[in-house]
């Protein structure tokens, strides 16, 4: 490994395998969506629902803090996300999106929604490792392709 590599501000190795993953996800709800949203909302949908199925298994104020985190990174790079707003234990849990559109265009929020996703893989990945990360995240996808109900309903009781 280079000593660029190894620097924290420097995109990790897993980071190629982390944007195919949120394209992944971003494409499964794209196909279930009516063909008139727009790739930014589709992207917000995405999220949306992967907060809901991460939701189940590391709770919905794990699940927060690591989406906060995740934006808050975003951010960095994407001042779209400034008026981006996630609202736990809300549907939608992602607020302010069509003002980001009105504001900033479609494209860039879009983009700005993948690299929030990006970023929210790779954390979870550091926080219980990558394999277990894909796995979690892989279930949400295989949800979202079959079309499968929200993760409420197949929540089991307490």
């Amino acid at each position: 490994m280079s000593t660029a590599d190894q620097g924290s501000d420097n995109p990790s190795q897993a980071q190629p395998a982390a944007r195919d993953l949120a394209r992944r996800l971003i494409n499964a709800r794209r196909s279930q969506h009516a063909t008139g949203d727009t790739p930014a909302r589709v992207a917000a949908a995405a999220g949306d629902r992967l907060y809901r199925e991460l939701s189940r298994w590391v709770g919905p104020d794990g699940c927060h803090a690591l989406f906060t985190r995740a934006l808050t990174q975003a951010q960095t790079e994407y001042p779209a996300l400034a008026q981006i707003q996630l609202r736990a234990r809300s549907e939608p849990y992602i607020d302010g999106v069509a003002e980001t559109i009105m504001a900033r265009g479609d494209p860039a929020t879009a983009e700005a929604f993948e690299s929030m996703l990006v970023h929210l893989v790779e954390l979870l990945g550091r926080l219980i490792g990558d394999d277990m990360a894909m796995k979690l995240i892989e279930r949400s996808l295989a949800a979202s392709e079959r079309g499968g109900p929200p993760s409420e309903a197949r929540r089991e009781e307490a």
